[in-house]
């Protein structure tokens, strides 16, 4: 996977960004934005949070998100190919080698084909060798391909096809890839509890970034998660659910995102809110 992150190195120097910046833009720690830039995903607690992280690093060095999450997912299927091929030969040669120490049997002297047989041979090997010759002595048929006018095929937007693939900006983007296009959106709100619909998603994942102290509350789908106070710096990540509450002493001094979008309405309040994300089945 260094390919991809060598790419969006190369484009964060060109913009003269640095990882500094990013992680202020985007909420990423440093460590793992370098992380990124090197190849190395495994800081990452799951596929969603690596996406987003990808979507929202493209974003700030100004890159299109759909072709390198696509860039991602092309480079994921080759490397599975390539694991699933050594696989395969290692079971291949287990196998040789076992052919190789099977006992030798000998068989007994076949006995040779009666006359009949041998005849009946002959006179098939005549009847296919008639065909084939008649088959060759009709003309050739017309041919029905489409015509070649000598020109190459049309690039559109600095897209070259090759295979019902597009590359673009050093990545091979497939047509069919999938849109990453999550959305939030806010279904009821009041002074004491505000509650989000997310839609386009396969999975949720929330962050938290705090930058005062604050009481927190968590519950997903019924289960109380946490109850801790977190201070200035402190960063909390949430798994998948249909359903997260969150029960926030001081809104103002933190900043949720999830899926990359930032919740609106939480800067300058004072009050204890609850704020709750459903997911759209």
């Amino acid at each position: 996977m260094k390919e991809i992150g060598d790419f969006l190195k190369s484009a964060r120097e060109e913009k003269g960004i640095s990882l500094d910046e990013i992680s202020n833009a985007t909420k990423i720690p440093k460590r793992h934005l370098s992380s990124l830039e090197e190849g190395n995903f495994s800081c990452f607690s799951g596929e969603v949070y690596l996406r987003g992280a990808l979507k929202n690093y493209a974003e700030v060095v100004g890159l299109n998100p759909r072709e390198i999450i696509s860039g991602y997912e092309l480079l994921l299927k080759k490397k599975k190919t390539i694991e699933n091929g050594k696989r395969d030969g290692k079971k291949q040669k287990k196998q040789e080698l076992k052919e190789d120490h099977k006992p030798v049997v000998f068989r007994n002297r076949r006995k040779p084909l009666p006359l009949a047989a041998l005849i009946w041979i002959f006179l098939l090997v005549i009847v296919v060798g008639g065909s084939l010759w008649y088959f060759f002595q009709q003309p050739p048929g017309e041919n029905t391909g489409p015509p070649y006018t000598g020109e190459p095929a049309p690039e559109e937007n600095g897209m070259k096809e090759n295979n019902g693939m597009k590359e673009n900006n050093g990545f091979v983007v497939s047509e069919e890839a999938p849109l990453w296009e999550p959305k939030i959106t806010i279904v009821n709100s009041d002074s004491n509890e505000t509650v989000y619909l997310l839609s386009g998603v396969e999975q949720k994942q929330i962050i938290m970034n705090f930058s005062g102290r604050c009481w927190v509350r968590i519950e997903q789908e019924g289960t109380l998660v946490e109850e801790a106070n977190y201070a200035n710096g402190d960063s909390r990540q949430l798994g998948d659910a249909l359903e997260t509450r969150i029960r926030l002493g001081y809104p103002a001094a933190v900043d949720i995102r999830v899926n990359g979008i930032e919740l609106e309405g939480l800067a300058g309040v004072g009050n204890p809110i609850n704020i709750i994300i459903r997911k759209e089945n």
